[in-house]
């Protein structure tokens, strides 16, 4: 008797340790990865982190077209109205090319400016001539230094291979915006201030 129940433990405890190793360890993968093999997801699936950039990028190309527009209304400078028509057209197209390849994380995108950028709008709402066009180029030169971050961060933590492909695309593009901004800011601010 004691044999038979010795046997039985034994055929127990072995086939639950080869059912244990059948399965693959779902602490070692984030919850968003289909279960292929380990920590190897499909080149196409996004995870958290793509959620995310998709989320932030699109919220930023929305925010550039809506400030652009405002601003090539407003500038009284020539080379920031051209600025901000090119702010509206680059971002417009970054942001349909975004939306088209980032269906597939599934962001969580509100329909309407970000608060930051809605402070942004309304200050700059209020502002007037040159100092318009210094409040613009500065939000500018703050924003595509972030966007540049959040391309960097997606390229490290990103998942989709069509999103790093598109962030590693976009990123020259941003820097230029940058350094556009940078140098038109620095035009404005070091040029003397027009008798009123």
């Amino acid at each position: 008797m004691f044999h038979k129940v010795s046997a039985v433990f034994a055929a127990v405890a072995l086939s639950s340790q080869a059912f244990a190793q059948s399965m693959p360890n779902p602490g070692g993968m984030a919850p968003d990865t289909p279960r292929m093999e380990t920590g190897t997801p499909p080149k196409d699936h996004a995870n958290t982190q793509d959620k995310l950039f998709v989320r932030q990028a699109a919220l930023g190309d929305r925010a550039e077209v809506e400030l652009g527009k405002l601003a090539a209304s407003k500038a009284t400078t020539p080379a920031v109205r051209d600025y901000a028509k090119r702010m509206q057209a680059d971002h417009g197209k970054s942001g349909d090319k975004l939306m088209r390849i980032g269906k597939k994380a599934e962001p969580n995108i509100p329909g309407e400016l970000d608060p930051e950028h809605k402070r942004i709008r309304d200050n700059l709402n209020k502002a007037s001539g040159r100092d318009f066009d210094i409040a613009y180029l500065t939000s500018q030169v703050t924003d595509h230094q972030r966007t540049a971050n959040l391309l960097l961060w997606h390229m490290s933590f990103g998942q989709s291979a069509e999103l790093t492909q598109y962030s590693q695309e976009t990123l020259p593009v941003v820097m230029e915006h940058l350094q556009h901004a940078k140098q038109q800011l620095m035009a404005l601010t070091s040029a003397p201030v027009p008798d009123r």
